[in-house]
């Protein structure tokens, strides 16, 4: 399948099952806003699986695709040996780590491959969101143009990005280019060391949820940003709303009239 077929696939996440889902939480007996970013990126999962039925929300099967050129592919045998971090933090999460190595000789044919290499992944695995690493040089215009591809096949796919370091950002940005809708896909796992990474994350309108001093962006903080993902879920899922829990009158200082009373002073 051509790149323009891919994107013509792509349509935008429900974001009104973002806001349900936002609601939802919003009747927890807690305060209004107290779980911050597990809360946001539990309701865009939402929007993503485009439902809000906790029900339906369950923990995505995911991978942490790490993308990798010729010059790099030491790193990448040592990946597929399990002999690296992201390996292991992966594996917490019960994330599989998956290298990639990118053989293009050009930017249009690294399209295609990075998009075929994502949809038998998520075929074969059957995969509700990856990660994307990169062990190759941010400015690796190839790489970049294998996980650009990647990354708008998987958005094609209904599945959901989690964004690690530079060139993972720089790639979801030529991707949004492309297909405005990607970014309604992608997360921000952390922000790494490197430089230009907060301004590469702000460029998308992503926030990220953690600051690990991590100087690369080789998965392993997208490997760590997945706990906080099943962290959302498992609240989501497992808490209960004062109608949940057959309380009619609600706690003053968790009620959310009061909580929107305190956000209009």
């Amino acid at each position: 399948m051509h790149i323009e077929e891919i994107i013509q696939k792509i349509k935008p996440a429900n974001k009104d099952c973002a806001k349900l889902a936002q609601l939802r939480f919003d009747n927890f007996i807690k305060p209004v806003g107290s779980l911050a970013q597990l809360e946001t990126m539990t309701c865009r999962y939402c929007a993503i699986i485009g439902s809000y039925d906790k029900l339906d929300v369950d923990y995505p099967k995911r991978d942490i695709l790490v993308w990798c050129d010729m010059e790099h592919a030491g790193k990448l045998e040592k990946l597929m040996q399990a002999q690296l971090p992201v390996n292991v933090l992966a594996a917490e999460t019960g994330a599989k780590t998956v290298g990639l190595l990118v053989t293009a000789l050009d930017e249009a044919e690294a399209l295609e491959e990075g998009a075929t290499l994502v949809q038998e992944l998520v075929h074969e695995h059957g995969l509700g969101f990856v990660g994307f690493g990169c062990m190759a040089a941010p400015e690796d215009e190839l790489v970049r143009a294998a996980m650009t591809g990647g990354m708008l096949q998987a958005t094609a796919m209904g599945v959901g990005i989690m964004l690690d370091g530079v060139a993972t950002c720089k790639a979801a940005q030529k991707a949004a280019e492309l297909a405005p809708a990607v970014l309604d896909y992608c997360f921000a796992g952390h922000v790494s060391t490197e430089a230009g990474a907060e301004e590469a994350i702000q460029a998308l309108g992503l926030v990220a949820p953690l600051r690990l001093d991590i100087p690369d962006g080789a998965g392993e903080g997208a490997a760590v940003a997945f706990t906080l993902l099943n962290a959302g879920i498992k609240a989501y899922k497992e808490m209960e709303t004062f109608e949940e829990a057959g309380v009619h009158v609600e706690v003053k200082e968790f009620s959310l009239a009061e909580q929107v009373k305190k956000e209009q002073k």
